[in-house]
C-alpha cells in the first residue's frame, strides 16, 4: 500500500522515524510533517499565512520526505493533494505522549489523521505513553502494534471515513497484556497557574495534573492496566442519541 506518514511532533522527532522505518518494510511511504513542534494544534489550518514546503532527507529512511511550515492538518492535506498520488492510508505518529480521553480534541496527531478521513482516506493515529522526565523512550513497541493493526485493517477493516486511534502504554513490550477496543474516557485536569512576571501583562505558566481515572471501559482505564487501546473515531460530532429529542424541542 501507499502510506502517508505525518505527526505533530515535527519531522525531526524520533517517533516518526521509527514508525516510517517499520512501515517501509512492507509498504511505500512518503513522510510529510511539520518543520517544528506543533503539539496541541488540534485541527487548526493555515489560512492567513503561506504554507512553506521543503524536501528533507531523514537519516536511515529510503523514502521521500517533506517538512511543512504549517499545522499537522496542513501536512495531511499537502500530502494528499500536492505531493503524493493514490494514498491508501494516512498514519499520524508516533506521538510522544498518549492521546486518550478528551485529549483527542486538543491533539494535532489525531487531527492529522482525521484530516485524512475527511477526504475519504482510511487513517490511523498512534501515540505512546512516556516518562516526561526522560528522553530515552523506545518507540519500536508502538511501531510493532501499528504494523499489526495495519495488517489486520488491510485484510478486514479499511474504512475511508474512520480513524483508528491507538495508544500504547510505556511498559516493556512483553508486559503488555493485549489490545482493547474501547471508548474514550472523560479526562479532566486540575490546572495550576504560576505567575512568572507582572508588568502590563500578567504572565503565567500553566501546569495541569490529570484528575483521577474512573474504573470503567475506557481507553484511560485500560491504558492504566497495561493494555494497548484502540478507539474508532469519526469527525461527525453529532450526538445522534438526542437528535430527535432536540428536534422536537427546537424545530
Amino acid at each position: 500500500m501507499n502510506i502517508l506518514i505525518t505527526n505533530d511532533d515535527g519531522i525531526s522527532a524520533k517517533g516518526i522515524r521509527v514508525l516510517a522505518e517499520k512501515i517501509l518494510k512492507n509498504h511505500n511511504v512518503i513522510v510529510v510533517a511539520p518543520r517544528e513542534q506543533k503539539s496541541a494544534s488540534s485541527h487548526s489550518i493555515s489560512i492567513n499565512t503561506p504554507i512553506k514546503i521543503r524536501e528533507e532527507k531523514i537519516s536511515g529512511l529510503n523514502c521521500r520526505a517533506y517538512s511543512v511550515v504549517g499545522t499537522p492538518a496542513d501536512c495531511t492535506q499537502v500530502g494528499l493533494s500536492l505531493l503524493a498520488d493514490d494514498i491508501d492510508v494516512v498514519i499520524s505518529g508516533i506521538n510522544r505522549g498518549v492521546n486518550s480521553g478528551i485529549d483527542i480534541l486538543y491533539s494535532g496527531t489525531v487531527s492529522a489523521a482525521i484530516e485524512g478521513a475527511i477526504y475519504n482516506v482510511p487513517s490511523i493515529a498512534v501515540s505512546m505513553e512516556v516518562d516526561w522526565d526522560r528522553h530515552d523512550e523506545d518507540y519500536s513497541k508502538a511501531a510493532n502494534w501499528v504494523s499489526k493493526v495495519l495488517d489486520l485493517a488491510e485484510e478486514k477493516y479499511l474504512k475511508n471515513n474512520v480513524v483508528l486511534n491507538i495508544n500504547v502504554p510505556n511498559i516493556d513490550e512483553h508486559h503488555i497484556k493485549g489490545l482493547k477496543v474501547c471508548k474514550i474516557g472523560k479526562s479532566t485536569y486540575k490546572t495550576e497557574y504560576i505567575l512568572l512576571d507582572e508588568d502590563d501583562d500578567k504572565i503565567y505558566q500553566t501546569k495541569g495534573v490529570r484528575n483521577e481515572i474512573e474504573k470503567d471501559e475506557t481507553d484511560l482505564y485500560f491504558l492504566s492496566q497495561g493494555y494497548v487501546t484502540l478507539t474508532p473515531l469519526h469527525f461527525d460530532f453529532t450526538n445522534f442519541k438526542i437528535l430527535d429529542e432536540v428536534k422536537g424541542i427546537f424545530e
